[in-house]
């Protein structure tokens, strides 16, 4: 005798099989694309080392800013520095403007507030 390619002793040993073997595949699927599954948690730690990288540079951007804040209320040489950048002279100094000659050749324009009277 020859088997029907429909066999029901076949099926029923089979069945749970593939009971088992679907709910591992719809199991997986939901633990991976569903909300807070594994590819939305690997996006967002993706995003975290992005924005802990971004915190970093920015406490350093703080750092420096705030020492630079100190030197410009304490540091002398550095509020000369920048008082010189915006055009300011001491007392009893003498500014002497040097007219450009006709034939000289151009310079390149100095950083804006950095040129004297």
């Amino acid at each position: 005798m020859t088997e029907s390619p429909i066999d029901p002793a076949r099926w029923k040993r089979r069945l749970p099989v593939l009971i088992v073997a679907g709910l591992v595949a719809a199991g997986l699927l939901i633990s991976l694309f569903r909300d807070m599954g594994f590819v939305d948690t690997w996006r967002l730690r993706s995003k975290e080392r992005q924005l802990l990288s971004e915190v970093e540079k920015l406490r350093q951007e703080n750092a420096r800013l705030k020492q630079e804040m100190d030197d410009l209320r304490s540091n002398p040489a550095v509020i000369e520095e920048e008082a010189r950048k915006l055009g300011l002279i001491k007392d009893r100094e003498k500014v002497i403007v040097v007219p450009r000659r006709q034939d000289a050749p151009a310079q390149p324009s100095a950083k804006s507030g950095t040129a004297r009277p």
